[in-house]
């Protein structure tokens, strides 16, 4: 009789905890599994990583950084996979979704950035259509510039910016880009390199006029002493 009556407590116990887990343990459970799957992504085990992301998902289907994290191991993988363009897409709508959960993440804009990048490079590289590329391209930068607009003091989105700007053909903005990484973080990875980089091509794109504006302007005010200085002469004979 007794032992019945413990089996009998113990399966309503087991049972309320069924009943009355209330709906914040699932995010729990989520933010756990989450957690793994950032640590899985810095192990470069991306397999694994994304199976976790998507099992976050399953949990929270609202949530957003593992919406993010998501993109981010698609994007990641794209190259390794039957079809890069395919996956690359694949990696903009889990990323489109992260946004419209929360588009105040200046993390989230970045990645969406460096997503759109590859698309734009696949349609240049592999399908030789620079027309859809230049499309995507523009749309980077928006992301980027986004995500500085979040957060003005986010080295990885100025960089990023950056590298944008000199891929268009704009790296006189891109250099300026280049220095406020280096003002925000002077140990910025492979920032030395892009800033020299950056730097020469700055100055073949600086029109002529500009680049020896001085020198053209000396010449000028020479050139009108020499004038004046003839005409007063002439006067006097």
């Amino acid at each position: 009789m007794r032992s019945s009556v413990i089996v009998l407590a113990m399966l309503m116990l087991v049972l309320s905890i069924f009943v009355f887990t209330p709906t914040a343990a699932v995010s729990g459970d989520a933010a756990g599994v989450y957690s793994t799957a950032l640590t899985l992504t810095g192990q470069k085990n991306y397999t694994a990583a994304l199976q976790a992301y998507d099992l976050a998902i399953s949990l929270d289907p609202a949530y957003a950084d593992a919406w993010n994290g998501r993109a981010d191991i698609l994007n990641r993988v794209h190259r390794n996979t039957a079809d890069p363009l395919t996956t690359l897409n694949l990696a903009l709508n889990a990323s489109d979704r992260a946004l419209a959960l929360n588009a105040s993440s200046a993390n989230a804009w970045i990645n969406h950035g460096l997503i759109l990048y590859n698309i734009g490079y696949y349609y240049q590289d592999q399908l030789n259509d620079k027309t859809t590329a230049n499309t995507y391209y523009a749309k980077q930068l928006q992301s980027f510039e986004k995500a500085i607009s979040l957060e003005p003091d986010n080295a990885d989105a100025w960089f990023n910016d950056a590298y944008a700007l000199c891929g268009m053909g704009r790296c006189n903005e891109g250099l300026t880009a280049f220095k406020k990484v280096q003002q925000l973080n002077p140990d910025y990875p492979y920032l030395e390199g892009n800033l020299k980089n950056a730097e020469k091509l700055a100055e073949t794109q600086t029109p002529f006029y500009i680049k020896y504006a001085v020198e053209i302007a000396m010449g000028v005010i020479v050139i009108i002493c020499a004038v004046l200085w003839f005409v007063a002469v002439r006067k006097k004979y």
